[in-house]
This record gives structure tokens, C-alpha cells and sequence, in this order.
């Protein structure tokens, strides 16, 4: 079988392949929506242990060298803004069938194939903001392991 090159392509080899049952295909396509929403909470929550972690041991890192504090607060940045474009972008409730419905079902689909697209290139960019922060993260956290000299700040 070819591999579709766009949603409506993708939209007339699911009916072709499911005659019929229009019920199925909104199914299927909904579950696929709902593995993006999940996969985000997930992302969302990596990110939300970095934050922890930084109200923990972010002064500390920070109190190593500038290049540690940089290297957080960017770390801290890239995160947060990735957060915030997987809110946008993926986790967004925008009622799908609201916005795609067609004159015909294949346009239907089509439309609801379009937006999954989209929101799976949103999910996968803010991913790599995320995995990018936590590294970034990790990084200031070498800098302070590296540096295991007493720290000459007040420790609260």
C-alpha cells in the first residue's frame, strides 16, 4: 500500500480500507488525538520535575559559577516555553469535530487529519524544547558537581 502524501489522500484510503463504518474512523482518529494529549501530560510532567528539582537545588547550582547560572536560567527558559507551546498548540480544547465537519466524509476526515498532523509537529517541537532544557539542566548540574567546593553562599 502507498503511503499517503496528505490528509486527503490519508482520508480516502481510511474509507477505502473501512467502508462504512464512519463511526470507526472517528474512533480511530479521536484515539490518535488522545495519544498526543496523553504523550504531552507526560512531557509536561518531565518538565515539571525540572522545575521542582531547581526550587530545591537551583541555588545551589547557581551558586557555583556564572556559567552554571546561564546555563539554568536558560535551561529554566526553554522549558517553560516549551511548556507553555504544548499548552497552546496540543493541549489546547478546541472541539475537533466543531471545527472540521465537511459537506463529505472524506473532507471530514481529512480536516481532523490536518489538525492531528499539526498537533503532532507541535508536540514533537516542544518535546525537543524540553529534552533540550533538561539537558541544558543537567549541564549546570555537572558544572556544580565538577565544582565541589564549599559554596561561599548562604544556604537558607
Amino acid at each position: 500500500m502507498k503511503i499517503p502524501e496528505t490528509a486527503l489522500e490519508e482520508a480516502q484510503n481510511l474509507v477505502k480500507t473501512f467502508p462504512g463504518q464512519e463511526t470507526f474512523l472517528f474512533g480511530l482518529l479521536e484515539r490518535q488525538l488522545n495519544i498526543l494529549h496523553q504523550r504531552s501530560q507526560v512531557v509536561i510532567g518531565f518538565a515539571a520535575v525540572a522545575i521542582t528539582t531547581t526550587g530545591f537545588s537551583g541555588r545551589l547550582i547557581a551558586g557555583t559559577n556564572t556559567h552554571a547560572q546561564i546555563l539554568i536560567i536558560a535551561a529554566m527558559a526553554l522549558i517553560l516555553g516549551s511548556c507553555f507551546w504544548i499548552f497552546v498548540r496540543v493541549l489546547a480544547v478546541k472541539w475537533v469535530l466543531t471545527r472540521c465537519v465537511q459537506p463529505e466524509l472524506t473532507q471530514t476526515l481529512a480536516a481532523i487529519i490536518l489538525c492531528r498532523d499539526s498537533k503532532t509537529s507541535a508536540y514533537r517541537l516542544g518535546s525537543i524544547g524540553v529534552f533540550l532544557g533538561l539537558a541544558i539542566y543537567a549541564a549546570a548540574m555537572a558544572i556544580m558537581l565538577l565544582n565541589p567546593t564549599p559554596l561561599s553562599i548562604p544556604i537558607r
